[in-house]
């Protein structure tokens, strides 16, 4: 099992790999994503031809944006904060999920999850939603919103 970041959105625009690819390049021209098909839903982000991430982008009626949302708010509902009700509106008010499974290869940890951060700061910065990390919890802008393990 690996470790996942999700981008939970709920803005009314939608989000594709095209647009993603984009974004990342402009942040610098080392990045890429290589897509697994022609959809614009699946693929690989890489940095200077490395990979550091499987990328997805689901959305209600796939099958795994459903089932995602179900186990995501199970865990939530374990938490406590006072943010607990802001994270499960999000949730309940998804519109699709940007799920990334960081792939840490042989590199530290924080090197790994550096060359991501573009990714999240445009994704926070240009659209509603927040941003889930595998046993940390939940952010938005300003940060750590609701722990959760």
């Amino acid at each position: 099992m690996g470790y996942y970041m999700r981008f939970i959105t709920t803005d009314e625009r939608d989000v594709t790999l095209s647009q993603l690819d984009s974004v990342l390049k402009h942040s610098s021209d080392a990045y890429s994503i290589e897509r697994d098909k022609s959809d614009d839903l699946e693929g690989l982000i890489k940095h200077n031809q490395e990979k550091y991430a499987q990328i997805e982008i689901n959305v209600p009626g796939d099958g795994l944006f459903e089932e995602e949302i179900e186990e995501l708010i199970d865990f939530v509902s374990d938490a406590s904060g006072p943010r607990k009700v802001q994270v499960s509106h999000a949730l309940k008010s998804a519109r699709a999920i940007v799920a990334v499974q960081v792939l840490f290869q042989m590199r530290i940890t924080e090197e790994t999850l550096s060359k991501l951060d573009p990714l999240w700061t445009w994704l926070l910065e240009n659209r509603k939603g927040l941003l889930q990390a595998d046993g940390e919890g939940y952010y938005d802008k300003s940060g750590l919103i609701l722990k959760v393990k």
